[in-house]
C-alpha cells in the first residue's frame, strides 16, 4: 500500500536548531541546501530531505547514517540496495509531501498562482489546451494539470527528457484521470488527487490502483524531534 505524507515547513528556525537538523543531510546535500538564499527555499529542500530519511528509517530500520541515496541517469533518486521501496517528493509554497510504495511512484505539489495562460501552448498538449481553454477556473486547472503531468514524469523517471506536451491527461468519464502517450491510453496507470489546503493542488500517479484515501500529515515538530529529540 503505498504511503502519503505531508508535512507543513515552518517559515523560519534559530540557527542551532537548523545546523543540528542539517548535520543529518550528506555533505552533498547540505552543500546544495546552503547554496539556496531564501530561507524558505533551504527549510524546504531541508525538510523533505528529513522527511524521506524518517520514512526510510521506521520501514526498514535503518539509523539515519546507514541510509544511501543514489539516481537514475535522469536523476530520479532511489534508495541504494532496495528494490522494494520507491519513493518521490515533492515542495511548493510551506508544503512538503512524499510519497512511497513497493512500486514506481509519483507526487507533485503545487501552489497556485498568478500565471500566463499562453504558456500552456508550450507546455501543453493540444488537448490539454483545449479542455484549459474551456474550462469554467481556468487557473485552478492549469495547476491541476501541471501537477499531474509532474506526477506522471516523475513516475516514469525521465526527467525533463520527457517534454511535457508529448503525452496528455484528461477527465473521462466520472472524472476518471486518463494518461495517453503515442496515442494510447495507459491503463496500468493511476491518478488522485489529495486536498491538503485551498490554495494548492496535490497529485498522487502510481503503477497500480491500491490508493490512499488519506495523507498522513507530520508536524514539523514531530519531524525535528526524530533527529534532534
Amino acid at each position: 500500500m503505498i504511503e502519503v505524507y505531508a508535512i507543513k515547513v515552518p517559515k523560519t528556525l534559530d540557527k542551532g536548531t537548523f545546523n543540528a537538523l542539517l548535520s543529518h543531510a550528506t555533505p552533498a546535500k547540505k552543500e546544495r541546501i546552503l547554496k539556496f538564499v531564501r530561507e524558505a527555499d533551504r527549510l524546504s529542500s531541508l525538510f523533505a530531505d528529513l522527511l524521506i530519511r524518517a520514512i526510510v528509517m521506521k520501514k526498514t530500520g535503518l539509523k539515519n547514517e546507514e541510509i544511501s541515496f543514489g539516481k537514475n541517469a535522469y536523476g530520479k533518486p532511489h534508495l541504494n540496495g532496495r528494490d522494494d521501496i520507491h519513493f518521490n517528493l515533492s515542495h511548493s509554497g510551506v508544503w512538503v509531501v512524499a510519497a512511497v510504495d513497493s512500486e514506481p511512484v509519483g507526487i507533485d505539489v503545487e501552489q497556485i498562482q498568478d500565471v500566463d495562460m499562453g504558456i500552456s501552448e508550450s507546455f501543453f498538449s493540444d488537448d490539454e489546451h483545449h479542455d484549459l481553454l474551456n474550462h469554467h477556473d481556468q487557473r485552478s486547472y492549469f495547476f491541476s494539470l501541471w501537477s499531474l503531468k509532474e506526477s506522471y514524469i516523475k513516475i516514469i523517471g525521465k526527467g525533463l527528457s520527457q517534454p511535457l506536451n508529448s503525452f496528455s491527461i484528461r477527465y473521462g468519464r466520472e472524472d476518471k484521470i486518463v494518461v495517453t502517450t503515442e496515442g494510447k491510453a495507459r491503463e496500468d496507470i493511476s491518478f488522485t488527487e489529495y486536498h491538503i489546503h485551498s490554495d494548492y493542488k496535490m497529485f498522487l500517479c502510481a503503477s497500480h490502483d491500491r490508493l490512499p484515501e488519506d495523507v498522513t500529515m507530520k508536524s514539523a515538530e514531530e519531524l525535528m524531534g526524530a533527529f534532534i529529540g
